[in-house]
């Protein structure tokens, strides 16, 4: 009677999956690490299309960190209100929760919202 849809389909009818958004890099980042100063990241360089994901919200979009690893994955963020990022997975948040980490290397942007809809471009 019913048709079945897959993860993917479920994905793009609900707008992905909705992660708690920080911002990392920044000037004055009181978290900041040697690497992420460097523009180092977990799987590589950093610039300003950078995001870092936790590892709960790398399995919530399907991949591990060995996919990652291995070949650039692209994300759009939605915002509340509109307006959407598009950053690739470069780096690695250490929280447990799903949050996607958004690399800001020229200064914090105080109209993000602190949730947003994450969604694996495929």
């Amino acid at each position: 009677m019913f048709e079945a849809i897959d993860d993917d389909q479920l994905a793009g009818a609900c707008g992905g999956i909705q992660m708690r958004l920080t911002q990392y890099g920044y000037p004055g980042d009181p978290n900041s690490d040697s690497n992420t100063r460097r523009g180092l990241g977990a799987y590589r360089h950093l610039d300003r299309d950078s995001i870092a994901l936790t590892n709960a919200g790398l399995r919530a979009l399907g991949l591990s960190r060995h996919d990652v690893q291995s070949a650039p994955h692209w994300v759009d963020i939605r915002m509340r209100g509109g307006g959407v990022l598009h950053r690739r997975i470069d780096d690695r948040a250490p929280q447990r929760s799903m949050r996607a980490d958004l690399y800001m290397p020229s200064g914090f942007n105080r109209s993000y919202p602190d949730y947003a809809d994450v969604m694996l471009q495929r």
